[in-house]
């Protein structure tokens, strides 16, 4: 589904977005003129109470809908998920400088974003030499980039989306059981390049990036071998270089509840307050980051160095460090065996 699939021009009739209503399955459309500018939202409780108050179907969008709906602007990273959590509302959309939408954020953390193929062909950095020892004893026989998820190895399925999105070049840096990973994707028939980095020991998620250092001269970006990411690259290239960012994050709103009830104590012991469950929203990495080839002046030679330190390392050193958000629904995480199984379900698999 797609965001325009959720949208309908004001002059319709209530029949139509009735019809439309019921074929998309959601509870809610968002309202736009003739310039696809936002005017309002249509629930199916709103066209309800209409035909109610008037006794009839007849009538236009414009007569029913609420002109004044909650939305989000392309420059709010944290507003929409939250807005339509606190509001109690089905979705948020969002919109640029000219009123136009170009995302709804769902109540559930998903997504719906218009995207469109990059220009060119970014490469891609795909971190697989660790030894996936959280998904023992799987990974003692099989690295992880190569764990099948329904059906499919999880490495072919990340390249697979990004060469959707109009990647060709992708780059493996590869450690444990990386002669297993070669023979694989050398036995592959694919229209896609794959080249190898040796990392003969074992330097972090960040410090075999230094391994690239000269093959590659332009933005590029890094993925985790564990991640599946649904991303408008071309937005995500587009917002790293607008904002003129040496590394730009691919970053989610994750929405953690406290199954306990927490205390705020002051000096002494005294209770000051109490709070029943609370959720705690946190912007989390997902694994993806665009980078700048400056960037890999900050990793020393031979240097073990996490991903997280690299970037405090830029912003030390007065770069610009950016994130792009996306909704929670658009990231499934197989770094554990309880995620594995959730990947597995949502791509269609048994659990």
């Amino acid at each position: 589904m797609r965001p325009e699939d959720l949208l309908i021009i004001h002059t319709s009739s209530i029949i139509d977005a009735l019809r439309k209503l019921d074929d998309t399955g959601r509870r809610c459309l968002f309202v736009v003129d003739e310039n696809s500018k936002l005017v309002g939202s249509l629930t199916d409780g709103d066209v309800r109470r209409y035909i109610l108050a008037n006794g009839s179907t007849e009538g236009v969008v414009n007569d029913v809908c609420n002109k004044n709906p909650h939305f989000a602007t392309t420059y709010d990273l944290l507003t929409p998920q939250r807005v339509a959590l606190e509001y109690g509302v089905t979705a948020v959309p969002i919109v640029d400088d000219e009123g136009q939408v170009l995302n709804i954020v769902f109540a559930d953390g998903t997504t719906l974003a218009r995207k469109e193929s990059l220009d060119e062909s970014v490469p891609v950095v795909m971190m697989a030499g660790g030894k996936g020892t959280r998904l023992l004893p799987l990974t003692a026989i099989i690295p992880k980039p190569l764990i099948p998820v329904n059906g499919i190895t999880i490495a072919e399925r990340i390249i697979g989306r990004f060469h959707e999105g109009g990647c060709n070049d992708f780059w493996l840096v590869l450690n444990y059981k990386r002669e297993m990973i070669k023979s694989y994707f050398d036995e592959l028939t694919c229209d896609y390049d794959v080249s190898y980095i040796d990392e003969t020991v074992f330097r972090g998620t960040g410090g075999g990036l230094k391994l690239l250092e000269g093959k590659i001269n332009s933005t590029f970006i890094v993925t985790n071998c564990d991640i599946l990411v649904d991303l408008d690259l071309s937005a995500l290239i587009h917002t790293h270089r607008e904002a003129s960012n040496s590394a730009t994050a691919v970053v989610c709103l994750r929405n953690y509840t406290i199954p306990y009830g927490t205390v705020e104590i002051e000096e002494g012991g005294g209770v000051i307050g109490m709070r029943e469950k609370p959720t705690i929203s946190s912007l989390v990495y997902t694994g993806v980051c665009v980078l700048e080839p400056e960037v890999l002046k900050y990793i020393g030679e031979d240097e073990n160095l996490d991903f997280p330190d690299l970037l405090m390392r830029c912003i030390d050193s007065g770069c610009n460090v950016g994130v792009f958000p996306i909704g929670e629904g658009a990231w499934l995480d197989m770094g554990q065996v309880d995620e594995l199984k959730r990947m597995n379900v949502a791509l269609g698999g048994e659990s």
